[in-house]
């Protein structure tokens, strides 16, 4: 079974609303200070595109980051996908889709095929019932990258669609479980 379902064709979504997902053991809450920690606006993918613009793709210069420290904290919890030359490609990665938007802007054709998709409401709590205190709106299921770049080229919306969760209430947490893989 899906893990969502999509409920709207592609629409314009703002993305003043939108917040990044929350996993956690996965996401250290450490590196997320302040109200409402998980605003794609304040969040750490965004601030990495803004460094990258000032002092380019240098490892070095991004390595103390809280992008990269979040995804050295997933190494050390066991996903050892995430080594410093996966990370730096995946880096890299994002740094071409900021580029490819601001060149040619939004790829609708592209789009269809893996589009951006925006949960109306958390999966930790619709799926958990979980109350957090900080997740405060609709979260970014798949397209952070996207969504990044299109803030930090000032757009105010990106083509997208709304999913629900396909298992509310469920407690069905084995994909999340499945991330973390024990180090050997």
């Amino acid at each position: 079974m899906a893990e969502i379902e999509i409920v709207s064709r592609t629409v314009d979504i703002p993305l003043k609303n939108l917040h990044h997902q929350y996993k956690p053991k996965i996401t250290p809450m450490e590196l997320y200070p302040g109200e409402d920690p998980m605003h794609v606006k304040k969040s750490h993918h965004v601030s990495l595109l803004k460094l990258i613009k000032k002092v380019g793709l240098d490892f070095k210069k991004l390595k103390d980051h809280p992008y990269v420290q979040e995804r050295r904290h997933r190494y050390n919890i066991g996903m050892t996908a995430w080594t410093d030359s996966h990370l730096m490609e995946h880096i890299k990665r994002r740094w071409a889709t900021y580029l490819s938007l601001k060149k040619k802007g939004y790829n609708r054709k592209l789009g269809k095929k893996k589009p951006v998709i925006v949960l109306s409401k958390p999966i930790w709590e619709t799926r958990m019932n979980w109350v957090s205190g900080f997740l405060n709106g609709p979260e970014v299921w798949d397209g952070m990258g996207r969504v990044s770049a299109a803030i930090c080229l000032g757009w105010d919306t990106i083509p997208g669609q709304y999913a629900i969760d396909a298992k509310p209430g469920s407690m069905d947490i084995e994909k999340f479980i499945g991330k973390i893989k024990a180090k050997k």
